[in-house]
């Protein structure tokens, strides 16, 4: 029998002064991690808990934990969760026509027990890395080159901008706005390879899945992309050494380390290069054993 065990866990909000649009959460069965994308809209869709993103998190966060049960696929429950977050967004549009830039979107990463099998799927950006009994380290997501091309497009705007600070806010770039608005507007289609958590169904069908084969015990870390940022990101440490730390250190320790690069060593984004000063930053740290070995 193979239980799951949540060892740590952390959420930190990339600024006081915004909601944190990031959720974490666990069952016997299963552990995640939920990273709503900011908004590009000037208002409110839904204009729940001051930002789309973070009530889309936060309903995720909750679906999840109440809709996934032994003998219920996660194809089913992403489906589920997304038919139902569409029915609340149309409700709360009040018959307003909502471009697909500006609906609601996150992306999440899980580890689940499903009888004999441990599972992971994801959609989006977030992050997996689990070690296992034998010494070997997998990374799981749905987008496995995305820090890298962030990081590359970082570099050039924070050059071409003389620092991190002297990035104009979207709100003040049209022509930046434009072209982010254009990006999302093609999520969740055919016309785009990231699929989300939000108003779209059939994101279901394009869950990354992969079953986990390792010896046990196994170790993992989940995170969202803000606190992946400390590997990916960053590269202060390689992914194996990153959930030893996690686990001989702590996350709280892990993150007041994120913060200090970015607010104390690199706040100009030179060193690191990155689009924000701080992103949301959510971990989780378990281990799964096998109660009968």
């Amino acid at each position: 029998m193979l239980t799951l065990s949540i060892i740590d866990s952390l959420s930190l909000p990339g600024s006081e002064g915004r909601p944190n649009e990031d959720q974490m959460g666990w069952t016997a069965q299963c552990a995640f991690v939920i990273d709503g994308a900011t908004g590009l809209g000037p208002d409110f869709v839904v204009g729940r808990h001051d930002s789309d993103a973070a009530w889309l998190a936060t309903f995720a966060k909750v679906h999840f934990e109440e809709m996934i049960a032994p003998g219920r696929s996660m194809v089913d429950v992403v489906r589920s969760t997304n038919a139902l977050a569409r029915r609340i967004i149309a409700f709360a549009a009040k018959e307003r026509e909502i471009p697909a830039w500006n609906l609601p979107i996150a992306g999440f990463q899980m580890i689940r027990i499903e009888n004999s099998a441990i599972v992971t799927y994801g959609l989006g950006d977030c992050t997996l890395i689990v070690c296992d009994g034998n010494g070997e380290t997998a990374i799981h997501s749905a987008m496995p080159d995305n820090a890298a091309h962030e990081r590359e497009a970082a570099r050039r705007v924070i050059e071409e901008a003389g620092g991190l600070d002297m990035l104009p806010r979207l709100i003040d770039d049209p022509a930046l706005l434009a072209r982010e608005r254009a990006l999302r507007g093609k999520f969740n289609s055919s016309a785009s390879n990231v699929w989300t958590l939000g108003s779209t169904s059939e994101a279901a069908d394009h869950l990354l899945t992969a079953r986990l084969d390792g010896g046990m015990p196994l170790t993992g870390l989940l995170c969202t992309d803000g606190f992946a940022a400390l590997s990916a990101g960053y590269g202060i440490y390689e992914p194996r050494d990153f959930v030893a730390a996690a686990r001989r250190d702590g996350l709280k320790r892990l993150g007041a380390r994120l913060r200090d690069i970015e607010r104390h060593e690199d706040p100009d984004g030179r060193i690191y290069p990155r689009m924000k000063p701080s992103d949301d930053a959510t971990a989780v740290l378990f281990e799964i054993r096998d109660a009968s070995e």
